[in-house]
């Protein structure tokens, strides 16, 4: 980042510039938090499975994520995969799985990002 500029300040200009994509809706969910640090917090260190992220508790949340942003999961998960030169082992119901991970990723690099 080119200035310094508050957290909220960073997640709205995403919220506002990159709509539909994963990076927004981890922006928009943040925004509605109390507090969006706490809320990048607390999905970074319980992650989605202990049900921090309302709109994806439930498979049917899950599966419509993640059929909404495939392309964009793929992309994110062809990167780690050569990032750490192995393939992802996902465990479970695929959709959930894949859609919980990209969410935690996509947290992770903007909290990357924003530091």
């Amino acid at each position: 980042m080119t200035q310094p500029q508050s957290f909220s300040e960073f997640l709205r200009r995403i919220a506002d510039t990159e709509p539909g994509t994963i990076r927004s809706q981890v922006a928009f969910d943040a925004l509605d938090a109390d507090d969006p640090a706490v809320y990048f917090q607390d999905v970074m260190h319980h992650g989605c499975v202990s049900g921090v992220v309302p709109g994806l508790v439930y498979y049917t949340d899950t599966h419509t994520f993640f059929d909404a942003h495939y392309e964009e999961i793929e992309e994110l998960r062809y990167a780690a995969e050569e990032e750490f030169g192995l393939p992802l082992q996902p465990q479970g119901d695929l959709k959930n799985w894949f859609a919980w991970w990209a969410y935690e990723t996509v947290v992770a690099q903007l909290w990357a990002e924003m530091r």
